[in-house]
């Protein structure tokens, strides 16, 4: 590893990644075309309180780490390489890709079935416009059941699918983008009906065994001890890389095929207008776009609760990964300053 410098003097604190034999890369930042002093001038900004509060920051360039930077507050949890964090909502994000990879072995062969066909044990709860619900539209949050449905009574209630299910149509589905975590829950429910394995194991062993991640938390559980599939994953940040490189790589890790090239083109195209512009959104997956020095730079994340986000970029072959646990003013916005104000400048004439 070539180390990058401040004065002439190798500076950790500029985010210098170490090497963790975790199947990672190591690189300067200007070895794979970034500016350093851009990047220790978003680190400084962080601890001096004057940027957005994250607990860790990872940028992935050409496939090596360039920056890693872990923060800490007073009275707050400590973080640092080897510590998971919580990724809240960015779960769906990889259930997103377990779907893809049952497609690919045909235990789910067609995403316009009625949800109703994977679900007979609640006929009763059959309807003329609810039997227009499809997998497509809980891929893409437009089921257009109620979303007033609150995640405590998912967790609560001891059969969490039917509640989900019995919510009435707040409008008709596959019409408009309302974000829902019981959407992925049944999601969820059809990848283990399908499998005959919760979200969790299915994960292990098609997703992190393959990219050799082995220190994985799944805490969340409904009320029936299924794990959830719209919250609940913590990895580690790096480990949170991967599955952005994942991505990035269309499916592919070190030569091998994880999650079809296909299903990563497709749950990744824009397939509704987000509900806050200009974010669109995929098959459990956001879409943006950053402009920077008069260039549109776009975007791919998986977004959770309290500032997470793996940020792909597939034109600058670059990952970003924030984490967070002070919860933001705005979700969105804090974040992407970053990105937008530092790393992206950073390399914007490369």
């Amino acid at each position: 590893m070539i180390a990058f410098a401040i004065g002439g003097e190798v500076s950790p604190e500029c985010g210098r990644p170490s090497d963790v034999h975790d199947g990672w890369r190591i690189s300067s930042p200007e070895q794979q075309g970034l500016d350093a002093g851009m990047l220790c001038a978003m680190g400084k900004g962080v601890v001096d309180g004057k940027l957005p509060n994250v607990d860790s920051i990872v940028v992935v360039r050409h496939g090596a780490v360039v920056y890693e930077r872990y923060f800490n507050y007073p009275n707050h949890s400590s973080f640092d390489a080897t510590v998971k964090h919580d990724g809240n909502s960015m779960t769906k994000s990889v259930v997103s890709l377990l779907v893809g990879i049952a497609m690919d072995r045909g235990l789910i062969d067609d995403l316009d079935a009625s949800i109703f066909s994977y679900f007979p044990e609640y006929a009763s709860l059959r309807t003329p416009a609810k039997d227009r619900i499809t997998l497509r539209n809980l891929l893409t949050m437009s089921a257009g059941l109620n979303s007033t449905l609150a995640h405590p009574i998912l967790h609560h209630d001891r059969d969490p699918y039917r509640h989900a299910l019995e919510q009435s149509l707040a409008r008709a589905p596959g019409v408009a983008f309302e974000y829902n975590g019981a959407a992925t829950e049944l999601i969820g429910a059809v990848l283990q009906k399908a499998s005959g394995k919760p979200v969790d194991a299915l994960a292990r062993e098609n997703i992190f065994e393959p990219l050799g991640i082995n220190d994985v938390d799944w805490h969340g559980r409904l009320s029936n001890g299924v794990p959830t599939s719209s919250t609940g994953l913590s990895l580690r940040p790096r480990d949170w890389a991967k599955i952005g490189q994942l991505v990035l790589n269309r499916g592919a890790w070190q030569g091998k095929q994880i999650v079809p090239a296909s299903w990563i083109a497709q749950s990744t195209a824009e397939q509704i207008k987000g509900a806050r512009k200009p974010l669109s959104y995929g098959f459990q997956w956001w879409l943006g776009r950053s402009r920077i020095e008069g260039r549109v730079v776009e975007w791919i994340a998986a977004m959770g609760f309290n500032a997470q986000k793996v940020v792909i970029v597939p034109g600058l072959d670059m990952i970003v990964v924030f984490n967070a646990s002070l919860e933001s003013v705005q979700m969105v916005a804090p974040e992407i300053q970053l990105l937008d104000k530092y790393i992206l400048p950073a390399l914007s004439k490369d």
